[in-house]
C-alpha cells in the first residue's frame, strides 16, 4: 500500500516536470532566420588572412579574407566578425631586371553567410618598391651586371585591411531632402 502511494506521488510530481520539459523543448526550437534585406553598396571591412605577393601568386588564384567588422542589417548583425570572404588575383607582374617593381591586383568575389554567398564588389592594387638606386649603384660597382638588380615584390600582407561593398540588393534609401530658407521668412 505504501509502495502504491509512493508511486502515485512520483507520477504526480513527475507530470509537471515532464510537461515543463515538453514546453521548454518546444520553446527552444527557433525558426530559421529570414533572409536579410541586403543594401547595395554596404561597406564590409575585410582583413587579409595570409600574405599574397607577386612572387608566388598567379592570375585566377583565389584567396581567403576575414570579415573584420560586423555588418548590421536592420539593427541585427547579419555578417559577424570572422566570417569568410573570398578574393581573386586578377593580374600579376613579377619584378624585372633594371629595378622593375612587381604589381598585383585583386577583385573581391563574395562573403559567406548563413544564407549563402553574398556577392561583393571592390578591387585593389599593390605595387612593389622600385630599386632604381640599387641599379645605379650596381652599374657603378659591377658594370652591366648591375642592371640585373630587381625591384620589390608587390604584397598584400596578412592583417592588411581591404574594403568591399555588397554588390546586389536594394538600392540605398535616398537621404531626406532638406530645404532651408536662407533669406528668412517672407512678409
Amino acid at each position: 500500500m505504501l509502495r502504491a502511494a509512493f508511486m502515485a506521488g512520483l507520477l504526480l510530481v513527475g507530470s509537471p516536470l515532464a510537461a515543463a520539459q515538453d514546453v521548454t523543448s518546444e520553446a527552444s526550437v527557433v525558426p530559421a532566420p529570414s533572409h536579410p534585406r541586403w543594401v547595395k553598396g554596404t561597406d564590409i571591412e575585410l582583413m587579409v588572412v595570409r600574405e599574397v605577393n607577386s612572387r608566388s601568386a598567379k592570375a585566377g588564384e583565389r584567396f581567403r579574407l576575414r570579415v573584420n567588422s560586423p555588418v548590421t542589417v536592420d539593427g541585427t548583425i547579419a555578417i559577424p566578425i570572422g566570417s569568410v570572404a573570398w578574393g581573386e588575383i586578377v593580374s600579376v607582374s613579377g619584378t624585372s631586371a633594371a629595378g622593375g617593381k612587381g604589381q598585383l591586383s585583386l577583385r573581391l568575389i563574395h562573403v559567406d553567410t548563413q544564407w549563402g554567398p553574398v556577392a561583393l564588389t571592390g578591387t585593389k592594387g599593390a605595387e612593389g618598391a622600385s630599386n632604381t638606386g640599387g641599379v645605379i649603384l650596381g652599374v657603378l660597382g659591377f658594370g652591366l651586371l648591375g642592371l640585373l638588380n630587381k625591384g620589390g615584390n608587390a604584397t598584400f600582407k596578412a592583417g592588411d585591411i581591404i574594403h568591399g561593398y555588397i554588390a546586389d540588393g536594394e538600392d540605398p534609401a535616398a537621404p531626406p531632402l532638406l530645404i532651408s530658407n536662407q533669406n528668412g521668412p517672407h512678409t
